[in-house]
Parts: structure tokens; sequence; C-alpha cells
């Protein structure tokens, strides 16, 4: 009997040990919010970004993460933060510090002014854009290496079966910090020439540069109803960000064909964390005076 006993004393402590870590463990993760859950050390080349629960923002690296707390690295030295007040965990790139403040992504990273970039949209990262008003579209990505998009015309006075529908999909082939390839068209449609309908152009495009400056080359083949047309297109622009909200963008065209035309662009883009502005003149062979460009980007 006394043994018995014995056996079964040891079996109940054993069973409230488990109970206690069970708690314990299901304490912690509650601790935790969705950005903090997976925690880990910062990557080479990357900068964490973490939110307080007071509202301070601590820029450096994560070098450890234990189920308490984490050991960051900033410019004030090492630190060990209690997991419990952290917020959130972002990841930024290296070339975002600048005298130790973080500027936001270009929300339109993934285009100059009309011409996409060889950048992708991450993982249902979503943006809405509006080219003169009367262009809006939406671009979501579908994963990293696939983005589809698609709008419609709004002209005022003119019927559903007036305006012109548009689709643009899109495919990364590669990326990295500083090259990114990517192909796709531009695709559209409309009653009103339904017998040149849908029309477009399919193009690849190389982006060469960081975050903060970069050069665009892209080509491509216009196409009407599955016929394709002997003159190519070839596209150079580029950006260059001077300061945390405001950027130059330039966007030129040269047609291969023997009288061939040309168009260039140069403007600005102002922006914030999720909005982005455009502003830009177009002007070239054939056109005489200079033709303003208006887009407004929000991406969430």
């Amino acid at each position: 009997m006394s043994t018995l006993m014995t056996i079964g004393h040891s079996v109940r402590t054993a069973l409230l040990a488990i109970c206690l870590m069970l708690a314990a463990a299901t304490t912690m993760r509650a601790q935790d919010t969705t950005a903090t859950a997976n925690l880990k050390a910062t990557p080479e080349g990357r900068i964490s970004q973490i939110l307080l629960r007071d509202g301070s923002t601590l820029n450096g690296r994560v070098v450890e993460v234990t189920p308490t707390i984490v050991r960051f690295v900033s410019s004030i030295g090492e630190t060990s933060i209690p997991r419990s007040t952290i917020v959130s965990v972002r990841l930024v790139a290296l070339t975002s510090m600048h005298e130790g403040q973080v500027w936001p992504e270009d929300p339109s990273r993934t285009r100059l002014f009309f011409a996409p970039t060889g950048r992708m949209l991450r993982t249902s990262e979503t943006y809405f854009s509006d080219a003169y008003v009367f262009f809006p579209s939406v671009q979501v990505g579908v994963t990293d290496q696939f983005t589809i998009g698609g709008g419609m015309s709004i002209f005022p006075g003119v019927g559903l079966d007036e305006q012109i529908y548009y689709l643009t999909p899109k495919v990364g082939l590669y990326s990295s910090p500083n090259v990114n390839v990517a192909i796709g068209a531009l695709v559209a449609g409309a009653q009103v020439i339904s017998d040149d309908s849908p029309f477009g152009i399919g193009y690849g495009v190389v982006t060469l540069g960081d975050e903060n400056t970069s050069a665009t080359i892209g080509t491509g083949f216009g196409f009407s109803r599955g016929n394709a047309s002997s003159t190519g297109v070839l596209m150079l622009g580029g950006s260059n960000r001077v300061s945390k909200s405001f950027a130059l963008v330039t966007e030129n065209y040269l047609t291969t064909e023997r009288d061939a035309s040309v168009l260039v662009s140069g403007g600005v883009r102002f922006m914030s964390e999720h909005i982005a502005v455009d502003l830009a003149l177009f002007g070239g062979k054939g056109i005489n005076a200079l033709v303003p460009y208006v887009a407004f980007i929000y991406r969430w």
C-alpha cells in the first residue's frame, strides 16, 4: 500500500509539473503578437525595426531570441528587450537607413510612370493607382513571383460597354537587392474597336540598382487580336531618391521602325509610407507641346 501511495504521489507531481509547463508556454505565446511570434536574428544586409508598446521605435539588429527576451544591438549599444513589450518587428533594407533614420519604402517601387520595373509586389501586397483620374487600376501580389492587376477607364458620359478595360499580369524571373528581372503584358479591350480587341504589349524588363537609385531597361512588342507587331519598343528609365519623401523619375521610349519615334519624360515623385504622387512632363518627336502626367498610388 505504501508503494502504491508513493507511485500515486509521483504521478500527481509529474502531472502537476507538466500542467505548469504547458501553462507557462501558453502564457508566453499569448504575450507574442503575430508579428513577434516568429522573431529571429536579423539577416545580413537588413535592419530590424522594432515598435515597442510605449510607442518608441528601435532600429538595429536582433542577435539572439529567447522565450522571454530579445538581445538587440543599435547605435546606443546592446540591450535586452522583454518580448512582452514588443508590438511588431519589420525588416528593412540596410540602404533604407539614412543618418539613423529609416526612410519608408517607395510605395510605387514596382513601376516608373506607365512602365513597370523589374521589381515585384510581395505576396498579398496590394496597391490602387489612378492616372489622369480616368484610368484607375488595382494590382495584387498573388505570390512573390506573380502579380495580377486590372482596371477600366471611367470617362464621364460614356456607357460601360464603351469604356476601355485592361489586364496587367506580371511574372518575376529573378530577384536580388540590386538586380530584378520580370516579364509581363498590358492587355486591353474595348467594344468600340472590337475588330482589334484584345490589343496591348508584351514586355521584358530589367532593373539594376537598389531602392534609392536604379536604372530600368525594357523591350516589348505590340499585338492586336492575336497578331504580333514587327515594330519593337525600347524603354529606358530610372529613378533617384534624393530625400525621405522625394525622388526624380524618368521614362523614355524608342521604336525600332525606320522612322523611329522618340518619347521622353521627366518628373518627380512625392511619397510617404503608403502614398505616392507622380507629376511629370512628356514630349518627343512629333509632339508640339509638353504633355503633363499625373498619377496617384495608395499601397497597403
